[in-house]
């Protein structure tokens, strides 16, 4: 009987696991955005939603915080906007650091839930 359980367990695990879409999870982003003195947070405000794979956005409105909280990203100048896969909602991977916000625009829109 126990023989048994362990089969079918294994089965559903396989059945499971078989079933998963390519057998990863969606990635999710984190973004972290120094805006400096030049207001950009509006700029980002769309992604903020449901539609979009992203879990966190973190604002920094000044260099010298950016670069005191977050000193091995080497950040040179603002508006900086750095893109990160997570794992759950901390950052684990560096995807884009840009100063140009058009670049993180760009990659964001690319983020869209259904979209490839």
């Amino acid at each position: 009987m126990k023989q048994l359980n362990l089969i079918c367990t294994l089965f559903f695990l396989a059945l499971i696991i078989g079933c998963s879409p390519n057998g990863k999870s969606e990635e999710k982003y984190s973004v972290l955005i120094v805006q400096g003195e030049e207001n950009i947070s509006e700029e980002f405000s769309e992604f903020i939603n449901n539609d979009y794979s992203i879990v966190k956005v973190e604002y920094l409105t000044s260099l010298a915080v950016a670069k005191e909280k977050y000193p091995k990203y080497e950040i040179e100048k603002t508006p900086a906007v750095f893109i990160f896969e997570t794992d759950g909602g901390e950052m684990k991977k560096l995807k884009l650091k840009t100063y140009d916000t058009e670049e993180a625009i760009e990659f964001l829109q690319g983020t869209k839930k259904g979209s490839e």
